[in-house]
Protein backbone atom coordinates (compact mmCIF):
# COMPACT_ATOMS: atom_id res chain seq x y z
CA UNK A 1 0.00 0.00 0.00
CA UNK A 2 2.88 2.22 0.90
CA UNK A 3 4.46 2.26 -3.00
CA UNK A 4 0.61 2.69 -4.21
CA UNK A 5 -0.03 5.56 -1.88
CA UNK A 6 3.49 7.46 -2.80
CA UNK A 7 2.91 7.06 -6.13
CA UNK A 8 -0.90 8.81 -6.11
CA UNK A 9 1.05 11.37 -4.30
CA UNK A 10 3.63 11.91 -6.68
CA UNK A 11 0.61 11.79 -9.56
CA UNK A 12 -0.97 14.75 -7.65
CA UNK A 13 1.87 17.19 -6.75
CA UNK A 14 1.67 19.51 -9.33
CA UNK A 15 -1.65 19.74 -8.83
CA UNK A 16 -2.21 20.14 -5.45
CA UNK A 17 -0.09 22.89 -5.74
CA UNK A 18 -2.38 24.52 -8.53
CA UNK A 19 -5.48 23.67 -5.93
CA UNK A 20 -3.86 25.40 -3.11
CA UNK A 21 -3.32 28.56 -5.18
CA UNK A 22 -6.83 28.27 -6.14
CA UNK A 23 -8.00 27.52 -2.75
CA UNK A 24 -6.49 30.92 -1.42
CA UNK A 25 -8.09 32.92 -4.75
CA UNK A 26 -11.49 31.34 -3.24
CA UNK A 27 -10.65 31.86 0.44
CA UNK A 28 -10.11 35.62 -0.24
CA UNK A 29 -13.62 35.77 -2.26
CA UNK A 30 -15.24 34.34 0.49
CA UNK A 31 -13.73 36.47 3.77
CA UNK A 32 -14.19 39.85 1.62
CA UNK A 33 -18.11 38.92 1.31
CA UNK A 34 -18.08 38.17 5.13
CA UNK A 35 -15.78 40.27 6.33
CA UNK A 36 -14.26 37.68 8.13
CA UNK A 37 -11.00 35.06 7.38
CA UNK A 38 -13.27 32.43 9.94
CA UNK A 39 -14.27 30.09 7.15
CA UNK A 40 -10.31 30.17 5.52
CA UNK A 41 -9.28 26.95 6.78
CA UNK A 42 -12.92 25.35 6.09
CA UNK A 43 -12.81 26.24 2.69
CA UNK A 44 -9.51 24.81 1.98
CA UNK A 45 -10.31 21.70 3.55
CA UNK A 46 -13.58 21.06 1.74
CA UNK A 47 -12.30 21.98 -1.75
CA UNK A 48 -9.06 20.10 -0.99
CA UNK A 49 -11.31 16.82 0.04
CA UNK A 50 -13.59 16.96 -2.96
CA UNK A 51 -10.88 18.16 -5.53
CA UNK A 52 -8.56 15.20 -4.31
CA UNK A 53 -11.08 12.68 -5.22
CA UNK A 54 -12.36 13.98 -8.53
CA UNK A 55 -8.65 14.94 -9.62
CA UNK A 56 -7.46 11.50 -8.60
CA UNK A 57 -10.01 10.01 -10.96
CA UNK A 58 -9.30 11.98 -13.86
CA UNK A 59 -5.63 11.23 -13.71
CA UNK A 60 -6.74 7.59 -13.72
CA UNK A 61 -7.92 7.68 -17.59
CA UNK A 62 -5.83 10.04 -18.73
CA UNK A 63 -3.31 8.21 -21.14
CA UNK A 64 -4.59 4.64 -19.32
CA UNK A 65 -2.87 5.22 -16.23
CA UNK A 66 -5.19 3.55 -14.59
CA UNK A 67 -4.63 0.24 -16.61
CA UNK A 68 -1.25 1.01 -16.59
CA UNK A 69 -1.07 1.54 -12.65
CA UNK A 70 -2.36 -2.14 -12.44
CA UNK A 71 0.39 -3.55 -14.20
CA UNK A 72 2.84 -2.58 -11.44
CA UNK A 73 3.36 -4.66 -8.72
CA UNK A 74 0.43 -2.98 -7.15
CA UNK A 75 -2.98 -4.45 -5.84
CA UNK A 76 -6.79 -3.30 -6.50
CA UNK A 77 -6.55 -3.58 -2.60
CA UNK A 78 -3.40 -1.21 -2.18
CA UNK A 79 -4.91 1.23 -5.42
CA UNK A 80 -8.43 1.64 -3.82
CA UNK A 81 -6.68 2.28 0.25
CA UNK A 82 -3.82 4.21 -1.22
CA UNK A 83 -6.49 6.39 -2.99
CA UNK A 84 -8.67 7.30 0.22
CA UNK A 85 -5.17 8.04 1.86
CA UNK A 86 -4.67 10.21 -0.22
CA UNK A 87 -7.81 11.83 0.01
CA UNK A 88 -7.78 12.50 3.71
CA UNK A 89 -3.82 13.55 3.29
CA UNK A 90 -4.82 16.43 1.11
CA UNK A 91 -7.76 17.40 3.31
CA UNK A 92 -5.95 17.62 6.88
CA UNK A 93 -2.66 19.22 4.43
CA UNK A 94 -5.79 21.74 3.11
CA UNK A 95 -6.90 21.96 7.09
CA UNK A 96 -3.30 22.96 7.81
CA UNK A 97 -2.44 25.63 5.63
CA UNK A 98 -5.65 27.20 6.42
CA UNK A 99 -4.80 27.55 10.02
CA UNK A 100 -1.29 28.35 9.63
CA UNK A 101 -2.69 31.27 6.82
CA UNK A 102 -5.03 32.64 9.54
CA UNK A 103 -2.74 32.68 12.25
CA UNK A 104 -0.06 34.51 10.36
CA UNK A 105 -2.88 37.16 9.38
CA UNK A 106 -3.88 37.72 12.89
CA UNK A 107 -0.44 37.63 14.43
CA UNK A 108 0.62 40.27 11.67
CA UNK A 109 -2.69 42.34 12.49
CA UNK A 110 -2.13 42.38 15.79
CA UNK A 111 1.30 44.12 15.99
CA UNK A 112 0.90 46.00 12.52
CA UNK A 113 -1.39 48.46 11.91
CA UNK A 114 -2.86 47.19 8.67
CA UNK A 115 -5.04 49.76 6.07
CA UNK A 116 -8.12 50.44 5.14
CA UNK A 117 -9.55 48.78 8.64
CA UNK A 118 -7.57 45.21 8.28
CA UNK A 119 -6.38 45.02 11.81
CA UNK A 120 -9.87 45.10 12.67
CA UNK A 121 -10.87 42.62 10.36
CA UNK A 122 -8.00 40.34 10.98
CA UNK A 123 -7.65 40.84 14.94
CA UNK A 124 -7.65 37.57 17.16
CA UNK A 125 -10.56 36.58 19.45
CA UNK A 126 -11.52 33.61 21.53
CA UNK A 127 -14.93 33.48 19.34
CA UNK A 128 -12.95 33.81 15.84
CA UNK A 129 -11.10 31.09 16.84
CA UNK A 130 -13.75 28.95 18.11
CA UNK A 131 -15.66 29.71 15.01
CA UNK A 132 -12.77 28.76 12.94
CA UNK A 133 -12.54 25.42 14.77
CA UNK A 134 -16.30 24.55 14.46
CA UNK A 135 -16.19 25.48 10.55
CA UNK A 136 -13.77 23.57 9.70
CA UNK A 137 -14.60 20.34 11.48
CA UNK A 138 -18.05 20.76 10.06
CA UNK A 139 -16.27 21.07 6.50
CA UNK A 140 -13.94 18.49 7.34
CA UNK A 141 -17.74 15.87 7.60
CA UNK A 142 -19.51 17.41 4.46
CA UNK A 143 -16.12 17.56 2.57
CA UNK A 144 -15.37 13.50 4.01
CA UNK A 145 -18.97 13.01 2.89
CA UNK A 146 -19.24 13.88 -0.61
CA UNK A 147 -15.67 12.13 -1.10
CA UNK A 148 -16.91 9.17 -0.15
CA UNK A 149 -20.45 8.99 -2.06
CA UNK A 150 -18.27 10.01 -5.76
CA UNK A 151 -15.24 8.11 -5.13
CA UNK A 152 -17.04 4.37 -5.28
CA UNK A 153 -18.73 5.76 -8.19
CA UNK A 154 -15.28 6.77 -10.02
CA UNK A 155 -14.28 3.02 -8.93
CA UNK A 156 -17.26 1.14 -10.85
CA UNK A 157 -17.74 3.28 -13.33
CA UNK A 158 -14.31 5.05 -14.53
CA UNK A 159 -14.82 9.23 -14.35
CA UNK A 160 -15.88 9.68 -17.70
CA UNK A 161 -18.97 7.36 -17.44
CA UNK A 162 -19.38 8.98 -13.67
CA UNK A 163 -19.84 12.03 -14.86
CA UNK A 164 -22.66 11.23 -16.09
CA UNK A 165 -24.69 10.15 -12.98
CA UNK A 166 -22.83 11.87 -10.06
CA UNK A 167 -24.35 15.56 -10.28
CA UNK A 168 -28.23 13.05 -10.50
CA UNK A 169 -27.03 11.26 -7.55
CA UNK A 170 -26.64 14.41 -5.58
CA UNK A 171 -29.38 15.82 -6.16
CA UNK A 172 -31.20 12.53 -5.17
CA UNK A 173 -29.38 12.37 -1.89
CA UNK A 174 -29.05 16.36 -1.02
CA UNK A 175 -31.64 18.15 -2.62
CA UNK A 176 -34.72 15.82 -3.42
CA UNK A 177 -35.50 15.19 0.48
CA UNK A 178 -35.70 18.40 1.22
CA UNK A 179 -38.23 18.74 -1.87
CA UNK A 180 -39.82 16.02 -0.81
CA UNK A 181 -39.80 17.66 3.04
CA UNK A 182 -41.17 20.92 1.83
CA UNK A 183 -43.92 19.52 -0.01
CA UNK A 184 -45.56 17.31 2.41
CA UNK A 185 -46.25 19.84 4.55
CA UNK A 186 -43.98 18.17 7.18
CA UNK A 187 -42.52 21.24 8.39
CA UNK A 188 -46.00 23.55 8.42
CA UNK A 189 -46.96 24.87 11.40
CA UNK A 190 -49.21 21.98 13.63
CA UNK A 191 -47.31 19.34 11.93
CA UNK A 192 -44.15 19.48 13.74
CA UNK A 193 -43.60 21.84 16.97
CA UNK A 194 -40.45 23.75 16.18
CA UNK A 195 -40.29 25.59 19.37
CA UNK A 196 -39.93 22.56 20.92
CA UNK A 197 -37.73 21.24 19.06
CA UNK A 198 -35.30 24.52 19.31
CA UNK A 199 -36.18 24.98 23.05
CA UNK A 200 -34.56 20.93 23.22
CA UNK A 201 -31.69 21.89 20.91
CA UNK A 202 -31.13 25.48 23.21
CA UNK A 203 -28.47 23.59 25.78
CA UNK A 204 -26.84 21.67 23.30
CA UNK A 205 -26.13 24.23 21.20
CA UNK A 206 -24.94 26.70 24.05
CA UNK A 207 -22.47 24.15 24.89
CA UNK A 208 -21.18 24.16 21.07
CA UNK A 209 -20.46 27.70 21.87
CA UNK A 210 -18.08 26.97 24.36
CA UNK A 211 -14.09 25.49 24.15
CA UNK A 212 -15.11 22.33 25.57
CA UNK A 213 -18.44 21.91 23.64
CA UNK A 214 -16.01 22.78 20.00
CA UNK A 215 -13.48 20.52 21.38
CA UNK A 216 -15.97 17.43 21.60
CA UNK A 217 -17.81 18.60 18.03
CA UNK A 218 -14.08 18.34 16.88
CA UNK A 219 -13.77 15.08 18.29
CA UNK A 220 -17.08 14.01 17.08
CA UNK A 221 -16.63 15.27 13.42
CA UNK A 222 -13.25 14.05 13.03
CA UNK A 223 -14.43 10.28 14.00
CA UNK A 224 -17.43 10.58 12.11
CA UNK A 225 -15.52 11.72 9.13
CA UNK A 226 -12.83 8.63 9.48
CA UNK A 227 -15.86 6.17 9.68
CA UNK A 228 -17.58 7.61 6.67
CA UNK A 229 -14.33 7.58 4.91
CA UNK A 230 -13.76 3.55 5.76
CA UNK A 231 -17.27 2.82 4.82
CA UNK A 232 -17.08 4.34 1.63
CA UNK A 233 -13.66 2.39 0.77
CA UNK A 234 -14.76 -1.17 2.11
CA UNK A 235 -17.41 -0.35 -0.63
CA UNK A 236 -14.74 1.22 -3.28
CA UNK A 237 -13.03 -1.96 -2.86
CA UNK A 238 -15.93 -4.57 -3.45
CA UNK A 239 -16.57 -2.55 -6.85
CA UNK A 240 -13.27 -2.41 -7.96
CA UNK A 241 -12.57 -5.89 -7.71
CA UNK A 242 -15.20 -6.80 -10.18
CA UNK A 243 -14.94 -3.92 -12.46
CA UNK A 244 -13.38 -5.18 -15.97
CA UNK A 245 -10.71 -2.63 -17.38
Amino acid sequence: MKRAYLIELAVLKNYVRQLIGLGFFVVICVSLGMQSIVAAPAVLTMMLLMMAAMSAAAYDEQSNWGLFRLTMPISRRDVVLARYGVILTLGLLGMAVGFLAVGLLMAVSSVVELPAGLSALLAYTPENMLATVFATMFCLVMGSVIASIVTPIYFRLGQTKATQYIPLIVVLIFIVPFLIINGTGVLDAGSIHLSSIMRALSDPLAFIETPAGVGAFSAVALVLSLSVLAASAAVSLRLYEKREL
